[in-house]
């Protein structure tokens, strides 16, 4: 097959005051993404490697869109992945990245990357950047407000038994 696979890759990120371990703690709680996460409303199955997962996306002004990739790399607190492909994976398949990385004064940088191949590529490229590169900032802006308010309230919980 002499298909060249076209490649595009979305990347944003995001500095969070709270620890890895509670970040990851929110973004393997799958349950609550309805809660809180304005961009992925769902996801149903358990965060470990080699899992497949039934995920709901819906980017502000746009139709939802569900789809069943395979976790290919669970490692806490540290990155989580997913692959999402069509029935020809040629055509198209995206990659999904979630990194957190401690910085040297405390807090974490959290890393949203999304990898897309295949030959549908260059003509979905505008409408990708459009509606997911907005989706990603959005999803980090939340996830960034709900860990720093959990870092205040276990700091606040902290205070009140010393």
């Amino acid at each position: 097959m002499g298909h060249t696979a076209a490649m595009h890759e979305i990347r944003t990120n995001i500095e969070i005051k709270a620890s890895a371990g509670l970040v990851w703690a929110i973004l393997t709680d799958f349950a609550a993404y309805k809660r809180w996460n304005p961009f992925i409303r769902s996801v149903f199955g358990k965060p470990q490697t080699g899992n497949s997962i039934l995920v709901t996306l819906q980017p502000q002004g746009a139709g939802s869109t569900i789809f069943r990739p395979t976790l290919t790399h669970v490692r806490e607190p540290r990155e989580l992945r997913w692959l999402g492909r069509w029935a020809m994976p040629w055509l198209y398949s995206a990659e999904h990245r979630f990194s957190i990385e401690p910085l040297p004064d405390g807090g974490v940088r959290f890393d949203q990357t999304q990898r897309y191949r295949g030959v549908l590529i260059p003509f979905l490229r505008r409408r990708l950047q459009r509606t997911a590169a907005p989706a990603f900032h959005a999803m980090n802006a939340a996830l960034k407000a709900r860990a720093e308010q959990a870092e205040l309230n276990l700091a606040a919980a902290g205070q009140a038994q010393s």
